[in-house]
């Protein structure tokens, strides 16, 4: 079934080194990076869950603990995407290691590094943050942030300088992030647009609200945090 559902993983070379170099790891700095993730406060965020791990004094001579956990984040959102499980797609991305020859594995090592992921890769920061990841894929564009710039504009007519009235504009724009990199759109607005704009955050932050009541009432925490 694995074989038909993940065929293969594409894993670039220093990925398969980074996930290689778990092998490296003392038993105690793998024991406290374990401990770490159980301990850390839940996020959506990687970077956000990279900078609690790494105020963990036993992990300070991890060098690589950034790419080591997202490396650990790239094996659980395959398991996510491809709906297996993840030691069915460890075993995929062993194999695939062993194949390419990029890192040299012995069969003993193998089984180590399959162990090794299945105690980290698993866990419940790790999968929280890779399936927020997965998800977000689903859009096509990730809002990054948003301006308005409002101007005056006056009109003339004829020949003449003579000013005969003005009109207000407001242009939007907005960023975003697709497939990585960053764009930007922008839209013209006059008042009313600005208006129905408005009126459709408003009902937004509200909706937002009354979901957070909800969840709050059966006990969900909710991730992403309020802003003030």
């Amino acid at each position: 079934m694995t074989a038909n559902r993940i065929k293969s993983l594409d894993i670039p070379d220093d990925e398969q080194g980074v996930l290689a170099s778990l092998l490296r790891l003392s038993d105690p700095a793998l024991d406290g990076l374990e401990r770490a993730l159980s301990q850390s406060v839940l996020t959506l965020d990687r970077e956000d869950l990279i900078s609690q791990l790494r105020k963990e004094p036993s992990l300070s001579g991890v060098g690589d603990l950034g790419e080591v956990v997202g490396a650990l984040i790239s094996i659980a959102g395959t398991a996510y995407s491809a709906g297996v499980s993840t030691d069915e797609t460890i075993e995929v991305a062993i194999a695939t290691i062993m194949d390419d020859d990029v890192v040299d594995l012995s069969d003993a090592d193998a089984e180590l590094l399959k162990a090794r992921l299945a105690r980290l890769a698993k866990s419940k920061p790790v999968e929280l943050v890779a399936k927020a990841s997965e998800l977000s894929r689903t859009n096509d564009r990730s809002f990054r942030s948003a301006r308005i710039a409002s101007d005056l504009r006056p009109i003339c007519i004829g020949d003449e300088t003579q000013i005969a009235g003005a009109v207000i504009l407001h242009q939007l724009s907005i960023r975003a992030s697709r497939n990585g990199k960053g764009e930007a759109t922008y839209f013209a607005l006059d008042s009313a647009d600005l208006a129905m704009l408005s009126a459709v955050i408003l009902r937004a932050i509200q909706k937002d609200k009354a979901l957070r009541q909800f969840a709050a009432s059966t006990g969900t925490p909710i991730l992403t945090p309020l802003e003030d």
